[in-house]
């Protein structure tokens, strides 16, 4: 019985260690909160998770890739299934485009950078 206990806490623990076995996490050359003026940020990648200050909302992140400096997540919403494209150039990140609840967006947003 202490044997299968012990196995049951090794499992959990791996379980929560890896964020529920999901695995999705942003990439960690983009972890942190993001902003043209970091007074008022615009998006933070935490792990599994993306937080977007306009909306004052944090998501739990459905994919995150990032490719020939293309990051790109996936998250949903209360109003739909969210896909957005940041472009990743040097020390900076812009959303670039995004799909929002079926809709197609292109975005003319200012770099931003890694807030302290």
């Amino acid at each position: 019985m202490k044997t299968w206990t012990f196995c049951m806490f090794i499992g959990c623990a791996l379980l929560a260690g890896c964020g529920g076995g999901g695995g999705v996490t942003a990439p960690a050359e983009v972890a942190g909160t993001w902003g043209a003026d970091c007074t008022q940020p615009f998006v933070k990648f935490d792990g599994a998770k993306i937080t977007v200050f306009p909306d004052k909302a944090t998501y739990d992140l459905k994919s995150a890739a990032l490719a020939g400096g293309q990051l790109t997540v996936a998250y949903d919403t209360a109003q739909g299934a969210v896909s957005e494209v940041y472009l990743l150039q040097g020390q900076t990140l812009r959303l670039d485009h995004g799909t929002y609840g079926g809709s197609q967006a292109t975005w003319h947003k200012a770099p931003m950078n890694k807030c302290p």
